[in-house]
């Protein structure tokens, strides 16, 4: 079994994202306390903090979003009704940007014959929603996502449902990410093979684990591991 990241890995979040945040930026005009400039690195900086204690399971999906709001308009006040009205604006915007990066389409055809799932940290509902509108759900048969865990990657728990749900040994199972604590560490701590994929060459890769820069390059990684129908055999 093959598993898959989705943001980073084969839906490209971050160019997305840092579209919609300049246009809710724009809509809001006035009452967000940074300049337009560094908005995107902020609103970056401030989802990853309140996202990182969702997946670890200390505050629920929408409390999440709420927080990021309030510390994003400089407004502990802010009611829940009013953050998830301006969470509602941003996620408009996100939603209509998600687009698969060129090469993962190719990369899920050349894997015919493979079974192929998803581990994400993202909400199930949006993150099947990007996958829909790429034309990438129909590639995967699993998909497992915090929200139905309780916990996030990299803890151990995501990983094993995917697994269990899959019905086969985590041993026997390669997961593919762009996150080197999130995707990589994660899986392996639990036996999974892992593949980080670095799609900025940023360096390489500092843990025992396969490095690719593109999705292209992920067949010549597999053709050195046994396939998931061949291991059968």
């Amino acid at each position: 079994m093959i598993f898959f990241d989705i943001d980073g890995t084969v839906i490209d979040h971050a160019s997305a994202s840092a579209a919609a945040s300049l246009n809710f930026f724009d809509h809001f005009s006035g009452a967000i306390p940074f300049k337009r400039d560094t908005f995107p690195a902020a609103w970056e900086q401030i989802l990853n903090k309140h996202f990182n204690r969702f997946c670890r399971g200390e505050i629920s999906l929408w409390e999440q979003r709420r927080a990021r709001m309030r510390d994003l308009f400089g407004a502990p006040e802010l009611s829940d009704h009013e953050a998830d009205s301006r969470y509602r604006v941003f996620i408009g915007e996100y939603e209509s940007l998600t687009r698969a990066y060129a090469d993962a389409a190719p990369c899920l055809d050349a894997l015919a014959g493979e079974r192929l799932g998803i581990i994400s940290n993202g909400a199930r509902d949006q993150q099947i929603g990007k996958l829909k509108r790429a034309g990438l759900f129909r590639y995967f048969s699993v998909l497992v996502f915090s929200e139905d865990v309780g916990l996030g990657k990299p803890h151990h728990s995501i990983f094993l449902a995917a697994s269990n749900q899959a019905g086969e040994d985590p041993a026997r199972c390669i997961h593919v990410g762009d996150d080197l604590t999130a995707d990589v560490m994660g899986s392996q701590a639990l036996g999974i093979e892992a593949v980080w994929l670095d799609r900025h060459a940023i360096f390489e890769c500092p843990i025992p684990a396969p490095r690719i820069t593109t999705l292209n390059e992920l067949g010549n990684v597999l053709g050195r591991k046994p396939r998931s129908d061949q291991s059968r055999a």
